[in-house]
C-alpha cells in the first residue's frame, strides 16, 4: 500500500504545485497581452495535465481511504477523525466542481473573448481551486496524524 501513498503524494504535488504556478502567473503577469499569450500557449496542455493528476489523486485517495477503512467514517461527526474525513470529502467534491466549471469555461472560450460572467466564473474558479487546494492539504495533514 506504500506505493499507492507515494503516487498519491506525487499527484498532490503535481496538482497543487501546478495550480499555484498558474495562479501566480495570473497575479504577477500584469500585461494583458502577455497574460493572454502565456495562458493561450500553456492553458490547454495545463488543463489536460492537471485533469490527469486530479483523477489519479482522487483514485489513489479512494484506495487509501478504503485501505484505512475511512469511507465508513464519512458523515460521522462524533469522532475527530470522522469530522476531518467528512470535511475533506466535502472539500474534494467542491474542488471537483470548481475545476469542472473552470475547465469548461476555459476550453469553451479558448482564444476567444469572454463575457463578464465567464471571466467572473473562470477567475472565481481559479481562486476557489487555489484556496480549496490549501484547505484539502490542511485536512490531509490532520487525517494523517490519526493514522
Amino acid at each position: 500500500m506504500t506505493w499507492v501513498l507515494y503516487i498519491h503524494i506525487l499527484a498532490a504535488c503535481a496538482w497543487i504545485g501546478g495550480s499555484i504556478v498558474l495562479f501566480g502567473l495570473g497575479i504577477f503577469i500584469r500585461d494583458k497581452g502577455v497574460q493572454n499569450a502565456v495562458y493561450g500557449a500553456i492553458g490547454p496542455f495545463y488543463g489536460y495535465f492537471e485533469t490527469v493528476w486530479l483523477i489519479i489523486l482522487i483514485a489513489t485517495g479512494l484506495i487509501l481511504a478504503d485501505h484505512y477503512d475511512l469511507l465508513s467514517m464519512i458523515g460521522n461527526t462524533e469522532t475527530d477523525l470522522g469530522q476531518w474525513i467528512t470535511i475533506k470529502v466535502s472539500l474534494v467534491l467542491s474542488l471537483s466542481i470548481a475545476t469542472a466549471l473552470h475547465l469548461y469555461i476555459a476550453f469553451a472560450t479558448h482564444k476567444q473573448h469572454r463575457t463578464l460572467i465567464q471571466k467572473f466564473l473562470s477567475r472565481g474558479g481559479s481562486l476557489a481551486i487555489f484556496i480549496l487546494n490549501l484547505a484539502i492539504l490542511w485536512t490531509a495533514i490532520h487525517i494523517r496524524s490519526f493514522l
